[in-house]
C-alpha cells in the first residue's frame, strides 16, 4: 500500500513570541511542500529516504529521539501500536533550505498525515504535532504547525492551558482563516540563530525583569490582535501599517539586528513595498515584506491548501 501526503512551509506574519505566552499571532503557509510517501513493508522496521540525510533502516521498536529523522521517528512512534508492519517513507521538499519556512514542522505534519490515513486513526494532528515539538525542542507555539495543517493566512492563539507543557486531549489551539494578504517576499539574512538560543538569550534577560517583558508581551499581542482585525476587513494599509510597529517591538525584545534592520531599512525605501519586518524568532533568518518585491527578495506566493493526502 501506498499513501502520499504533503504539507506547506509557513512564515510568520506577526505575534512573533508573544505567541508562546498565548498571545494572538497571524502565520501564513507558502506555496513551498515537503512530500512524504509512505510505503508498507513485510519487515518490522522503518526505512526513511530523504535530501537532508543519509538512508536510514530502524527497528520500530528503536525508533531514535535525536538525529536528523527525529521529528519523523516521533511520528511514526505514535502510531507504532497500529502498524500491522513496518513503513518506508521517502521525503522530498521543494523548500529552499536558507529560508527555512517551517520545513521540521512541515515533514512532521506530512508524516503524520499519511501515518493518519494508514490506520484510519481519529487524531487530532495538530495537538500530535506540537507535542513532538515540545518533546525536542522544549517550547513552541504550534503556529507554524497549523498553517501546514490548514494553509492559506491564519489567525491563530494558544490558551493559557496550552503556553506550556505537552497539549492535553481537551485542550485546542484557535485557528481562524484570513484573507490573503497582497504580495509577500522573502529576503535571507545569510546567518540563523537557532529559535532555542534566540528564547535561551531572552530568558536570560527577563530574570529579575518580568513585569517589564509581560508588558511587553501584553503590547505585542494587543499589535497583533489590531493587524488580524486589519486582516479581516481588508484593510491592507493598516495592516501595513501594524506589521512595522511589531518591528518595532521586536527591535525593544532585543531580536533584531544591524543586519536585519539594513534589509529591512532597504525594503522600506523600495517604491511599491509596504512593509517589511523580522519574520520568526530574529536575530537573523528571514525578513518578510509586503507589496512589491524588493532587490535581494524572494517571491512567496501563498498556499492555499495545507495537508494533503491521497493514495
Amino acid at each position: 500500500m501506498t499513501i502520499t501526503a504533503s504539507a506547506p512551509g509557513s512564515v510568520m506574519i506577526t505575534g512573533e513570541h508573544a505567541v508562546v505566552y498565548g498571545h494572538p499571532a497571524i502565520v501564513c503557509a507558502i506555496e513551498q511542500r515537503v512530500t512524504v510517501r509512505l510505503k508498507t513493508l513485510d519487515l518490522p522496521e522503518l526505512q526513511i529516504t530523504s535530501e537532508i540525510a543519509p538512508p536510514a533502516q530502524i527497528a520500530l521498536q528503536d525508533l531514535p529521539v535525536e538525529g536528523p529523522y527525529r521529528f519523523v521517528s516521533q511520528a511514526v512512534a505514535l502510531y507504532r501500536d497500529h502498524l500491522s508492519a513496518g513503513i518506508a517513507l521517502e521525503i522530498t521538499s521543494q523548500i529552499e533550505p536558507t529560508l527555512g519556512l517551517g520545513s521540521s514542522a512541515a515533514v512532521t505534519i506530512a508524516t503524520l498525515g499519511a501515518l493518519k490515513q494508514l490506520t484510519n486513526a481519529t487524531a487530532d494532528l495538530h495537538a500530535q504535532a506540537l507535542g513532538i515539538v515540545r518533546s525536542i525542542q522544549g517550547r513552541g507555539s504550534g503556529a507554524d504547525l497549523a498553517a501546514s495543517l490548514h494553509g492559506g493566512m491564519i489567525a491563530y492563539q494558544l490558551p493559557a492551558e496550552m503556553t506550556s507543557g505537552v497539549p492535553g486531549n481537551d485542550q485546542h489551539a484557535t485557528c481562524h482563516p484570513l484573507p490573503s494578504p497582497p504580495q509577500l517576499s522573502l529576503r535571507y539574512a545569510g546567518y540563523k540563530t537557532p529559535t532555542a538560543e534566540v528564547l535561551a538569550t531572552i530568558a536570560t534577560r527577563m530574570r529579575g525583569n518580568e513585569a517589564r517583558f509581560d508588558r511587553l508581551y501584553a503590547r505585542m499581542g494587543r499589535c497583533a490582535q489590531a493587524t488580524t482585525d486589519a486582516a479581516l476587513a481588508r484593510d491592507w494599509d493598516s495592516f501595513s501599517e501594524l506589521l512595522q510597529d511589531y518591528q518595532v517591538l521586536m527591535q525593544e525584545l532585543g531580536v533584531s539586528d544591524p543586519t536585519l534592520d539594513q534589509i529591512i531599512a532597504e525594503a522600506m525605501v523600495t517604491p511599491g513595498v509596504r512593509a517589511a519586518k523580522i519574520s520568526g524568532s530574529g536575530l537573523g533568518d528571514c525578513v518578510v515584506a509586503l507589496g512589491d518585491v524588493a532587490p535581494g527578495f524572494r517571491a512567496a506566493p501563498l498556499a492555499v491548501k495545507g495537508l494533503v493526502t491521497h493514495d
